[in-house]
């Protein structure tokens, strides 16, 4: 008995039309992603985008950065492609005027860099664990609250 899906098979053989195709391999990469959340002069990388955030983890974001006081009001959220820590230096250093970076993910990223660099949980930690704020904001006001 020949099926409907073979019929279809066959005419589409017949007319040349193959019906399925096998994908070529894609070009693997060391390509990684970082997502950065920017305001003012502080940077901040995260382990999702800053539009995927919860409202919790976003509200969380925004005041401690605002609690720094960067330098300008301006929001900039971007996706860093980058396939070594060195290419990922290299983009930051071109952002202008930064004063600090916290970096709320946990890769271990060692970026050396002539701002303070903060390492902290991500915000989903601090949100479940509400004691890992005051570490994070002890290392703020040690580096970037002047």
């Amino acid at each position: 008995m020949i099926t409907s899906s073979i019929k279809t098979n066959l005419i589409l053989k017949e007319i040349g039309v193959t019906r399925y195709s096998f994908r070529s391999d894609k070009e693997t990469t060391n390509d990684q992603e970082i997502y950065t959340y920017q305001k003012g002069n502080i940077l901040t990388l995260l382990d999702i985008c800053f539009n995927d955030l919860s409202e919790d983890q976003a509200s969380l974001l925004k005041a401690i950065v605002n609690a720094i006081k960067p330098n300008q009001s301006n929001e900039i959220i971007e996706t860093i492609h980058f396939e070594s820590t060195k290419d990922l230096e290299k983009i930051i250093s071109s952002k202008k005027e930064l004063a600090g970076i916290i970096i709320f993910n946990n890769d271990n990223y060692q970026i050396n860099m002539p701002i303070p660099v903060i390492r902290s949980n991500t915000l989903q930690e601090i949100i479940k664990t509400p004691s890992l704020k005051k570490p994070l904001w002890e290392k703020i006001k040690k580096d970037l609250v002047k």
